[in-house]
């Protein structure tokens, strides 16, 4: 019976504490998507600015170049302007954004600063999109710094937080 009694314990201190690094965990993968984010934005830049590729071929070269779920953004993106026709590259944006939105760690201001994008994206010339994208990445790299200070001071206190709430519940239960 105490065997049991202990194996519950610690059951439940467990998975607490799953839960709380899970939630840091989460954290880090937002700052790594931040980052891949703001690459891809720079490897867009570079293909619209410099190589001149059509918006669509622009994005699929970015899916490829990027991971998961950043690529989710540029991927489904791409794919809408090429499929579709008479659909506007900002409605092809918006979509992208919501899959990268159900598919990331990424809050509702990074979200929306991606949204912004998307009325000039593909119907401004190339130099107007060239400094909208380097907007965007410098926007990004200081929501990215942001992120990382958050995440350093808010991994330690998910990760004790989750294995202190699972000792209290068990003391509770004693």
């Amino acid at each position: 019976m105490l065997g049991l009694k202990i194996i519950g314990a610690a059951s439940i201190i467990t998975g607490f504490g799953c839960w709380g690094l899970s939630a840091a965990r989460r954290m880090d993968k937002r700052v790594g998507q931040l980052q891949e984010l703001r690459l891809a934005l720079g490897f867009l830049e570079k293909e619209i600015s410099c190589i001149y590729s059509p918006l669509s071929q622009a994005l699929a070269r970015t899916a490829y170049f990027c991971r998961p779920p950043v690529s989710c953004l540029f991927e489904l993106s791409s794919s809408i302007l090429q499929e579709k026709s008479g659909i506007t590259a900002a409605e092809a944006w918006n979509a992208g954004i919501e899959g990268l939105r159900l598919h990331s760690e990424l809050q509702k201001m990074e979200i929306g600063l991606l949204a912004t994008a998307s009325l000039q994206l593909g119907v401004s010339e190339a130099s107007q999109q060239k400094k909208l994208l380097t907007l965007l990445q410098e926007e990004l790299a200081l929501l990215e710094q942001k992120a990382m200070r958050e995440a350093e001071g808010g991994r330690k206190m998910w990760t004790y937080s989750g294995f202190i709430l699972g000792a209290m519940v068990v003391l509770l239960l004693i």
